[in-house]
């Protein structure tokens, strides 16, 4: 695979050139509508027919237009191989004044594809800098800054461009891009990602060339079907308990006293790891297991270090070379301390489709239980009537309605029904913007879920938008951020007060419950390897709540090291 022609149709470059010629010839008003597309379409044919100097001639031969038909004769000889007499067309009109901004940018691109075909690789870079902001054609940028990347061993710049021009104009790139994505991404030690970029070349290309060799290479034993990822590091968390406040009043006092929360804030080590392994593939289906593991260890509230493993399964199916479905599911169990305290049962369906030019999208249908493994404490009952005086033998403790069982209505098992929409698109760089930045993905989503728990307490709907922009700069530096918003309508009333009396029983709020959430979320990573790189992480929630314990903030600060194997 030393050589290659540019996939694509010309047609589609000569269609753009010829609108951009009619409107040209009107505004200088030497020829007729009817000769210019005369003109154009017998163009259109000598291209087709690899005549390079007709079709070059009929143009030339249209007042004014002369620089136009070089720039077309350029790109026909690139099609036919011919680079050196492709490269001779170009340099003719470097900076001609007849030509308008874009077509200015064209010259440079398509002298750069004659440069790498060539092997001047150098001058090829020099001329698509100079495309940059210019030109149009964002795939064919894309496509050789990617190449010329990959040629110099920059694999981690080369993937996300040839991935880019894939992305933008299949029609025009494909199977070449996804072909040197793949070589890329195993570049990188990504070979997840080599994977998929290889299995959209054999989707594309079958018993072709291309796909020939992407079979080879994914069928070597260099691509193993497995993934490791995970961090270990260290934080602090201001509100370890996710505790809000109550207005706490003692007998005999003019004042009450607030209820404070000692002892929530914390530094604690943390550590996470998840992976899985495909087991089995056929043609476009493939199956294998997960299995994760996350926990931390407090300094000084040890009650309630968390352990948190889980394992799964998943069956994914490759509809066409752009849109992939898979079924999953997904048990946990966690610990706190040493006592049992939650088990989960996810099922999931996704779907996910990348489109020509638009980003990739993924729709999600899921399915939780939660198990609760712990007996939420019952309140002892009032006499029936706030303020008549001691309703418990300890001088200590409030008392709730009569009638109320707490236990019961807290209890938080149930089942959670969801589904979710996501797209994420990688935004073309020009000019000063792609110097400073490899790559700038932006993202946004929708989450709708609905949770029916065992006790009243926890049933509610829920609305959630997210939002996330993520930088890649270079020298491995990356930085991404996060924003969300949830609203939780719940369906009935909280079983928890906002003013307690010591001693006597307290009046319950008839309002339902409602709570709005904001998330921020940003973490600024450092590659040290391909497999190991750092990063600190700043996370803020909070949660407002017409129910003052649900009513609070968090702070989260840390720093970790993080490791991938693929």
């Amino acid at each position: 695979m030393a050589g290659w022609e540019l996939g694509g149709d010309v047609r589609e470059l000569c269609a753009t050139v010829g609108a951009i010629l009619a409107l040209g010839s009107a505004m200088l008003g030497t020829a007729t509508a009817g000769e210019v597309e005369d003109a154009i379409t017998a163009a259109m044919q000598d291209v087709d027919r690899g005549r390079c100097d007709q079709a070059y001639r009929r143009l030339a031969g249209v007042d004014g237009l002369e620089s136009r038909a070089w720039l077309l004769a350029g790109q026909c000889r690139i099609r036919q191989g011919l680079y050196p007499e492709a490269l001779a067309d170009l340099d003719r009109v470097r900076g001609a004044g007849d030509l308008d901004r874009e077509q200015v940018g064209d010259v440079e691109l398509y002298r750069a594809v004659a440069l790498y075909h060539l092997e001047r690789y150098t001058e090829a870079a020099a001329a698509l800098d100079s495309a940059v902001g210019l030109t149009g054609e964002e795939a064919q940028l894309a496509l050789y800054r990617g190449l010329i990347a990959l040629r110099s061993g920059d694999n981690d710049r080369a993937a996300p461009s040839l991935e880019a021009a894939a992305r933008l104009a299949p029609a025009m790139t494909e199977p070449v891009a996804s072909y040197y994505a793949g070589l890329a991404w195993q570049g990188a030690s990504e070979r997840t990602k080599a994977r998929e970029a290889f299995q959209r070349v054999i989707a594309l290309d079958g018993d072709g060339p291309w796909g020939r060799e992407a079979r080879k290479l994914l069928d070597s034993n260099k691509l193993y079907p497995y993934y490791v990822n995970g961090r270990v590091g260290m934080e602090y968390d201001d509100n370890v308990l996710l505790r809000g406040g109550v207005t706490q009043f003692a007998p005999g006092l003019s004042r009450p006293l607030e209820l404070h929360t000692e002892g929530e804030k914390d530094w604690r080590g943390v550590w996470e790891i998840d992976g899985g392994v495909e087991l089995w593939r056929e043609d476009d289906w493939s199956a294998g297991v997960t299995a994760g593991y996350s926990g931390n260890a407090h300094f000084d509230l040890g009650d309630f270090n968390i352990h948190y493993p889980t394992i799964g399964a998943y069956v994914a199916h490759r509809f066409d070379s752009a849109t992939t479905g898979q079924v999953r599911y997904q048990f946990g169990h966690a610990w706190i301390d040493q006592d049992p305290f939650m088990q989960t049962h996810i099922a999931e369906v996704g779907l996910q489709h990348t489109w020509e030019k638009a980003g990739v999208s993924v729709f999600v249908a899921d399915v939780l239980w939660d198990d609760m493994r712990y007996q939420p404490m019952d309140i002892q009952d009032g006499p029936g009537t706030p303020g008549l005086g001691p309703c418990s033998p300890d001088p200590t403790l409030p008392c709730g309605p009569p009638g109320l069982s707490e236990a019961k209505e807290r209890d938080r098992d149930g089942l959670g029904l969801g589904t979710a929409v996501e797209h994420r698109y990688l935004v073309p760089l020009r000019g000063l913007a792609d110097e400073a930045l490899e790559s700038l993905e932006v993202g946004g989503g929708y989450r709708f879920r609905y949770f029916d728990s065992e006790g009243e307490e926890w049933e509610h709907i829920a609305h959630v938008l997210t939002a996330a922009i993520v930088f890649e700069f270079p020298m491995d530096f990356s930085l991404a951020t996060r924003a969300s918003y949830e609203y939780r309508d719940f369906e009935h009333a909280s079983t928890f007060p906002d003013k307690e009396v010591i001693n006597e029983q307290y009046v319950l709020d008839k309002d339902d419950r409602e709570e709005h959430e904001v998330r921020l979320e940003a973490e600024i990573e450092k590659g040290l390897t391909n497999n190991l790189s750092v990063s600190a992480r700043w996370s803020y929630l909070e949660n407002e709540s017409n129910r003052r314990v649900y009513d609070y903030t968090r702070h989260i600060v840390g720093g970790y090291l993080n490791f991938r194997f693929d």
